[in-house]
Parts: structure tokens; sequence; C-alpha cells
């Protein structure tokens, strides 16, 4: 428990698609988020953290008393995770501190920061990196109410500003660039690598671009079953993906595998037994990636990452500049509260230790006063009891208030100035 004069500061650590390819994002990916969460949360100077990781971005968020030694550790541990590529890691994280870390998070989580302006997955992704910070005993009160208000602000901005709508997932993305890429859909055969929340996406625009049924692979075939009867597709076993793959025109990979699923050597084999003339046109959308980069060199095989959707996000960016002029707007707004509402959350500790003193104390004097008064009803109980409450209370509210007021003035003086009159120092 915190009981000093210092503030929580927030500290954010990212590395985006703003400023790195994929292949430098895939290098600072954990595969087991707990194990990263408890690492970060054990670095010196760290109080609480969330780690959010999507296809296009790995991002910290941490509270410290000390946030330019909290911020340089947090650094230092994704670009000791990027070994081989740590110079170019280094180069490319950002690190965001206090407003500029709380902006950020209200932008990501309205999508303003999202590849695809406007989308709404990064909204869910948002909320689960907390919960599962939260499970893994890493976050605090500090950084559950930075995420519920983040959350809170990006569905009003979506309301507000319509900013969603029509607007694409990456998933999407993929096959508007494989529709641009290939003029129509409708006559071709396509086949989705992955029925996850992705691959569910991908599968559904598919299913409304394309005549023909949509071929669906996962790893759990009861998934496949069920989502290609919902989309009047065709489930594929894994073992059996030869078969679809020798004459499919579009393959788009979206799975959580973490390793290759197509290599070189796999797609080399089955373009020599392929019926179908045309081109193969492979997209893989998943982080870590599913299809090695040397696929490309495959004569016939035209292969694209996510680092390839950036055109289609600057079409999307340009059609919603409306739309991120009023949600910029209204996360100035909200901005300015949730500053307000940090400021007093660095008081909370102290006001909760002071009520615990104090009622401890109530209730010590509360049980002697009874013992003295001899046999009472409930009711004079009850009187008894509420009076002291209401004493305690009508004493103590004002020492909060002015407590949480110093918080917001940043008087330090004052606060630690109560700290020592109320006995509150940590021993």
């Amino acid at each position: 428990m915190r009981s000093s004069a210092k503030n929580p500061h927030i500290i954010n650590v990212r590395i985006t698609h703003k400023t790195a390819r994929l292949p430098l994002i895939e290098a600072v990916v954990f595969k087991e988020t707990k194990d990263a969460l408890r690492a970060i949360r054990s670095l010196e100077k760290v109080d609480e953290c969330v780690l959010l990781q999507t296809c296009n971005r790995v991002e910290i968020y941490a509270v410290s008393e000390e946030s330019e030694k909290a911020a340089k550790r947090l650094k230092d541990f994704l670009v000791q995770k990027a070994e081989a590529l740590a110079d170019e890691v280094s180069r490319a994280i950002e690190c965001s501190l206090d407003g500029d870390a709380l902006r950020h998070i209200l932008r990501l989580a309205s999508g303003l920061e999202s590849m695809v302006i406007g989308e709404d997955q990064i909204l869910n992704q948002v909320w689960d990196a907390y919960l599962e910070a939260e499970s893994a005993k890493a976050a605090g009160i500090v950084l559950k109410h930075l995420f519920m208000r983040a959350v809170s602000v990006g569905r009003r901005v979506r309301k507000e500003t319509g900013i969603n709508k029509g607007a694409v997932s990456i998933g999407s993305a993929a096959v508007e660039l494989a529709e641009t890429l290939l003029d129509k859909l409708d006559q071709k055969k396509i086949l989705v690598m992955g029925a996850g929340e992705m691959g569910t996406l991908v599968a559904k625009a598919l299913a409304r671009r394309c005549l023909k049924p949509v071929f669906i692979a996962n790893r759990t075939y009861e998934r496949a079953v069920k989502l290609a009867e919902e989309l009047s597709g065709r489930a594929v076993k894994f073992d059996k993906l030869e078969e679809v793959l020798t004459d499919a025109d579009v393959v788009i990979c979206s799975t959580a595998a973490p390793h290759y699923l197509l290599t070189k050597n796999t797609v080399s084999k089955l373009m020599n037994q392929r019926q179908n003339e045309a081109d193969l046109l492979i997209i893989d959308i998943s982080n870590p990636r599913n299809v090695e980069e040397t696929v490309k060199e495959v004569p016939k095989v035209k292969l694209y990452c996510i680092d390839d959707l950036q055109l289609i996000a600057e079409k999307n960016k340009q059609r919603r500049l409306k739309s991120i002029e009023k949600a910029s707007a209204i996360i100035e707004q909200e901005l300015v509260l949730l500053n307000r509402d940090i400021k007093i959350l660095s008081v909370n500790d102290i006001v909760s230790l002071l009520f615990a003193r104090a009622e401890e104390i109530r209730q010590k004097e509360l049980a002697e006063a009874l013992k003295m008064l001899g046999p009472l009803d409930a009711r004079e109980k009850k009187i008894i009891e509420d009076l002291t409450f209401i004493l305690l209370k009508r004493t103590y509210v004002p020492i909060v208030e002015n407590l949480r007021s110093a918080a917001l003035s940043d008087d330090k003086k004052l606060i630690e100035f109560a700290i020592k009159l109320f006995g509150l120092e940590p021993h």
C-alpha cells in the first residue's frame, strides 16, 4: 500500500505498425503473456503493469513513482527480447509518460491508433489485456481505472462520431486487398486458415463477396465445421489442406500458431502439383507469421502480409477525417477528467488507511461503551452505533476532501503533513 505524497506516473512503452515493420514487432512478441507480466512487474520501480499484444503492436502500460527510470527499464526489457534485432527495435520503440500516455490509450481504444481507423476489435483487445493483467495480479487500482475509462471513452467515440461505421478490421482489409489484386472474388476458390476471432472476420467478409463456398481450416476441426455451417462454406481438416491448396486462388492465414504453417518447401511441392494455372495469392495477417517469408520466391506465388495493408489503411483514414476530428475533441475532453481521476487516486491509499485506523478505534471504543451501558435492546445499540459512525464520517470527510484537493493541486507538502499528523507513515 502506497502511503506517501509521491504521485503514480503512467508509462507507455510501445512498438507498433507506425514505427516498425512486422519482423520487428514479431521480435518482441511474448508467447506466454502471464510469464511476461510477472517479469515486467518484478522490474524495479514498476508497481503495476498491463501487456497489450495485437497483430501490429506490442505495448506495455505501467505505473511507477519514478517514471524516467521505469520507462528506461521497460524499454530495455523489450530491447533484450529482440535479441539480434535489438538495435532496430530500440530505434522503433516509442515512450509516452503521464498525460501523453493517457491520451495514447484513449486514442487507441477509440480506434484512432489502429492501422484501419475506427476498427472495433481493438476495444475488446484493450479490455482483454487488462483482464489478463488482473488475473496475473500485475494490475492494480490505477490501471483498472485507466483501462475502464479507456473502454468507456472508446464506446462513446464510436457512438457519437460513427467512426466505426463501414470500418473494416485487419481481416476485412486483407479481403479488400485480395479483391483489389484480383478484381473480383466471386468465382475464386478461397481458403481461410484459422477460425478464431480474426479468421471468423475474414470468412464473414469473404462470404459476402464470394459465390463459391469459402473453405475454412482450423486445428480444431469442430470449430472449422461450426463456422463453415454458419457461412455455407466447407470445413477442411489440416491434414487435407493440400487437396484445397493445389487449385486455390487465394489463401488467407490468420491462426495463432507460433510456427510456420506454410514453408517455402511445402508451397514449392504444392505448386508442382497445382492444376490451377493462375497465380496463388497468399495473404498472411498472423502474428507471429504463419507463412515463411521466402515463400514469395516460389514462382507464380504472390505473398502479402500485414505491412502490405498500409495502402488500404490510408484510404480508410482519408474517408474518416471528419470523424477523426470529432473523436479527437472528445478524447481531449475526457483527458481532463482522466488526469483529475489519476491525481485523486494518488491519495486513495492514504484515505483508505486513514479510515481503517479511525474505524478500528471506533469499533474498539464502541464495544467498551456498550459494555459499560449494560443490557440494551437492538434498537438502542443501533442508535449508538449509527451515532459513532456519523461522528467519524463528519469528522473525516472534510479531511479527505482536503487531501484530494491537495492531490489535484500537486500540494505534496500538505499531503506529507497529513501523513505525519495522522501517523500514516509506512512501517
